[in-house]
């Protein structure tokens, strides 16, 4: 299971807003979760986009490559830090890319 804490730019982004194929421009672990910089084919940019640590593991992979997103909802950690309180909520992540060719 991941855990994240949301940012106001990404609690904002509603799921008409998330692409499903793009090119990834930058990934990065946080805390509590793996935040990806996607943009679309319009190129439109989309910041800081949650995804499951196990993406961010795959960086050398999926770096500057065109790929099909998949999103998922899962139960994640609702506190102010990384540490657990025990609050938790559903959350859209990305949990799989696959290289578009």
């Amino acid at each position: 299971m991941s855990f994240l804490t949301a940012t106001p730019s990404v609690q904002a982004q509603s799921s008409n807003q998330r692409p499903t194929v793009a090119t990834v421009k930058s990934m990065v672990n946080g805390d509590i979760s793996c935040y990806v910089t996607l943009v679309d084919a319009k190129e439109k940019k989309y910041q800081e986009v949650p995804a499951t640590f196990e993406i961010c593991d795959r960086e050398k992979t999926f770096l500057n490559k065109k790929v099909r997103l998949t999103y998922t909802k899962e139960r994640v950690n609702d506190c102010q830090s990384a540490e657990p309180c025990g609050k938790t909520r559903i959350a859209t992540l990305i949990s799989r890319m696959t290289i578009v060719r």
